[in-house]
């Protein structure tokens, strides 16, 4: 995936958070589509201060905010 898909998926899902939170009438329902929101907004802003930091762009996963070791949403795990 490129930066900018990264960045994109990650602004939607963002915004497909926060509308769930929206609708939902449960107030934890609503409080867990918040904290995850706020974490995909989280991980735009890694994003973008990764690529600007970094004069050959974003180095993937890692760059997206995903801690090291762990699954990505594709089910591969990042590289250490």
């Amino acid at each position: 995936m490129s930066h900018d898909d990264d960045l994109d998926y990650l602004q939607r899902r963002a915004e497909k958070e926060l509308e769930m939170a929206q609708r939902s009438v449960a107030p934890e329902v609503t409080a867990a589509h918040y904290k995850l929101a706020e974490a995909y907004l989280e991980r735009v802003e890694v994003l973008r201060a990764s690529a600007a930091a970094e004069p050959d762009g974003p180095r993937g996963e890692a760059a997206a905010g995903l801690p090291e070791g762990r699954e990505a949403e594709s089910g591969q795990r990042t590289e250490r």
